[in-house]
């Protein structure tokens, strides 16, 4: 086996974690190797010093403390939207708001009623006077049909002739 895959088996070796085969392969070439030598060295040397910190214990009561004050903070967006009510929501700020609502929307129905008119104008300009002259009379235009299907107004006419040679 060569040096890169022993360094890997060190950790392991040292907590007696491998097979006999690999413990085996380990020791023959750290036998042989003084570049693994020093690595070996320096692993079992952190393993020494990691034996001697003494085991902290949490107070009693700790991990029920912590998961209710877990509990109890807020969230960033939470945070946020909180922090962002409390500024747009304090009392000299209402009617700068207020006022700033009113110009977007009168600013935007303006704009709104131009664009309309503008292109209306445009619409207008590009009709022939044929066209601009059937605009002005649309009335007449829109109830063309139904005066030309009226019968009666042939019998108006007799009915006026007929007071005519009346009279």
């Amino acid at each position: 086996m060569d040096c890169q895959g022993i360094k890997k088996l060190i950790p392991m070796y040292l907590d007696k974690e491998l097979e006999p085969q690999e413990i085996q392969q380990v020791r023959e070439h750290l036998s042989g190797c003084p570049a693994c030598q020093k690595e070996f060295a320096a692993f079992e040397e952190s393993w020494a010093m990691l034996g001697e910190v003494d085991d902290i214990h949490p107070a009693p009561g700790f991990v029920g403390r912590f998961w209710t004050r877990l509990a109890l903070e807020q969230s960033w967006q939470e945070k946020i939207s909180e922090a962002v009510r409390n500024s747009l929501f304090k009392k000299h700020l209402v009617p700068v708001l207020a006022m700033a609502c009113m110009i977007v929307i009168v600013g935007s129905i303006t704009l709104n009623n131009y664009s309309h008119i503008r292109s209306t104008n445009q619409i207008l300009a590009n009709l022939s006077q044929e066209d601009l002259a059937m605009v002005e009379n649309i009335e007449l235009a829109e109830n063309l049909d139904l005066i030309e299907e009226m019968e009666f107004l042939e019998d108006l006419e007799i009915i006026e002739s007929l007071d005519i040679l009346g009279s």
